[in-house]
């Protein structure tokens, strides 16, 4: 069975993020993450890119800044399971 695609972004959180507890990772944003800095987010993008295959437009990750951002975004704009 093919993870979800909340449960692979979980997992390209917890990669970027190992401190945060298991309750916090969905709910992660650049104001709740102490760490969550530029080397942090570019590492999380690259991590995010390479788990779903894609190429994350720099005029859409302007606007992320949290897991759920990513989710929207994943959500809207690739064809995954």
């Amino acid at each position: 069975m093919v993870p979800s695609r909340h449960t692979r972004l979980i997992e390209c959180f917890r990669a970027v993020f190992p401190e945060l507890a298991e309750e916090d990772l969905a709910r992660a944003t650049i104001d709740t993450v102490a760490n969550w800095d530029s080397s942090n987010f570019f590492l999380l993008v690259q991590v995010i890119e390479e788990s779903f295959g894609v190429r994350l437009p720099e005029a859409a990750l302007a606007e992320i800044d949290s897991f759920a951002g990513f989710e929207d975004y994943l959500s809207a704009n690739t064809a995954l399971a």
